[in-house]
Formats: C-alpha cells, sequence, structure tokens
C-alpha cells in the first residue's frame, strides 16, 4: 500500500488528468480492509478513506467521482463515463452496474436505457 504523502499526491495528479483540477483538495488516508468495502468518503473533513485493495488507483477515482454528488446517480454515473472516455474501461463497467441497479431498486428502467441509448447514439460507449 502506498504512503499517505504518496495518496495526497495520486489524488493531485487524478485531479489533474482526469478533473482538469477542479476539485477541491481532499486528504487521502488508509484503513484496515473491510470486508465489501474498498473505500469511502467523508465530505465534512474532506477527507477519502481507501482500504488495501489490489486496485488503490480505481479505489480512489471512484471514490473522487463521489465529490459533489450524492450516491451512485446521474452526476456519478457521469463522472465514471468521463473516466472510460479517457481509457479507464472499468469505469463503464462500473457505471453500467450502477445504471442496472437504479433501474432494479427504483423500478425507473426508462433512465438506464436513456442513458444507454446517449452513449450508442454519440458514440462514447466504451469496449473494454
Amino acid at each position: 500500500m502506498k504512503r499517505i504523502d504518496e495518496l495526497d499526491a495520486l489524488f493531485a495528479a487524478l485531479n489533474a488528468r482526469f478533473f482538469d483540477g477542479r476539485l477541491p483538495t481532499y486528504r487521502i488516508r488508509r484503513r484496515p480492509s473491510q470486508q465489501a468495502e474498498h473505500g469511502f468518503i467523508e465530505d465534512a473533513a474532506r477527507t477519502i478513506w481507501v482500504c488495501d485493495s489490489p486496485d488503490v488507483r480505481a479505489t480512489l477515482l471512484h471514490e473522487m467521482c463521489h465529490i459533489g454528488t450524492a450516491g451512485h446517480g446521474r452526476l456519478f454515473r457521469a463522472k465514471l463515463r468521463r473516466l472510460a472516455r479517457h481509457g479507464e474501461t472499468w469505469a463503464q463497467a462500473e457505471r453500467a452496474y450502477y445504471l442496472r441497479e437504479e433501474s432494479g431498486l427504483k423500478a425507473r428502467p426508462w433512465v438506464a436505457l436513456w442513458e444507454l441509448s446517449n452513449d450508442l447514439r454519440f458514440g462514447s460507449f466504451v469496449r473494454a
């Protein structure tokens, strides 16, 4: 696992590359692995916690997508789509997962269909 100063530097580099440096600065901290959790964000403390995992970078990017957005809704998925357009193929698969989750749990399949149809129409669907 990377040291704390390396995690803060990774945040800054990812912010510059994928978010044009527009995200506010957050402290990145480690915590022991949790069973189903790879990371979480504390907006009030401007802290992102990452657990020991095989892909800390993807976990950090996922949590960065939560900055300014609650949950895994449309704005969060738009950030994942942006990551996918920049070559983060895992982000497209994760976005599809949250689309399916929302349409199944909220019985609003039109949301998923609308977003996927926009991806297909505008050629932004990323293939792995």
